[in-house]
């Protein structure tokens, strides 16, 4: 595997593609790689079906996100290394998130037509801190601004969890949904506070 890691930002060594169903073998193996003590990251069980509406067992969330592929819905994009998957980020419209739409806390807001929303990042263990995500979520912004978005719609948590102060990994699993400091360096502002998550929001000038 190419090595992303030193001076030069991960940013110019990574590429970032949207998920077709030519790449869906790409996000198994993500998803499903064996850690060193064995067992599945947590995308592998989960199958970023949190805010989508199958909420089974395992092989059924995953066959839930190979029917959105197969269908041409775009769940989301991947991260390359070298050729090898690294990284994902979901970013699709809001209403292909139906347990999101229908949240009192994160749901729409009354007129919204045509957000975008960035509900998940992960990146390999081996790799996080390399800039990864940051180049996950820019490429997230420019393809639903391409994709014709209004907007893009972001849910960080609004502060740490004390559990995650002394163990930097604890604190990356903690920040799936993203860090409310990336998104606020890219223009996000706070559209709704929910005690646990921000609404953060970037709208894209139509005339741009």
């Amino acid at each position: 595997m190419e090595s992303v890691g030193g001076s030069m930002p991960a940013h110019d060594r990574v590429e970032i593609h949207p998920v077709t169903p030519d790449r869906w073998g790409d996000l198994v193996a993500l998803f499903e790689r064996t850690g060193p003590r064995g067992g599945t990251p947590m995308p592998g069980s989960c199958w970023c079906m949190c805010w989508r509406e199958e909420q089974g067992p395992r092989p059924r969330r995953k066959a839930a996100m190979k029917t959105c592929v197969d269908e041409g819905r775009i769940p989301g994009m991947i991260a390359y290394a070298g050729g090898r998957p690294i990284g994902w980020v979901a970013v699709a419209p809001r209403e292909d998130h139906s347990r999101l739409e229908r949240s009192r806390q994160y749901g729409p807001a009354p007129g919204d037509r045509g957000v975008f929303a960035v509900t998940c990042f992960y990146v390999d263990r081996d790799l996080r801190g390399t800039g990864v995500s940051s180049a996950l979520l820019d490429a997230a912004i420019e393809y639903a601004r391409a994709s014709g978005a209004t907007a893009v719609d972001a849910f960080p948590k609004v502060g740490v969890a004390p559990h995650t102060l002394t163990s930097r990994r604890a604190e990356e699993n903690d920040s799936w949904m993203g860090r409310r400091s990336a998104f606020e360096a890219r223009g996000f502002v706070t559209i709704r506070d929910t005690g646990k998550r921000a609404v953060m929001r970037l709208s894209f000038d139509p005339d741009a």
